[in-house]
């Protein structure tokens, strides 16, 4: 199973790279991805309740933006798949 379809461990992560998630039309929120896999991404962001199940994820990392669905989620990490 791969990292991202599990929980995270309490091992830090080191400082990833920025990107947007876009919550609705009008807001959107900064987060930091740690991990980006073919099937998906680790991200942290401030607050991880109110980020919905389903984002839309940009970052210069990323070929185009993408469209997320949340696997798990702490207080301020979540993983997720590509959809």
């Amino acid at each position: 199973m791969s990292h991202l379809m599990q929980h995270p461990s309490d091992a830090p992560h080191p400082r990833g790279e920025a990107g947007l998630i876009a919550i609705d039309e009008h807001t959107s929120i900064g987060c930091l991805i740690h991990e980006v896999t073919a099937g998906g991404v680790e991200i942290t962001v401030p607050d991880a309740s109110v980020v919905p199940d389903v984002f839309m994820l940009t970052a210069m990392r990323l070929a185009s933006t993408k469209v997320c669905r949340t696997l798990w989620r702490t207080d301020e990490t979540i993983g997720a798949r590509f959809q």
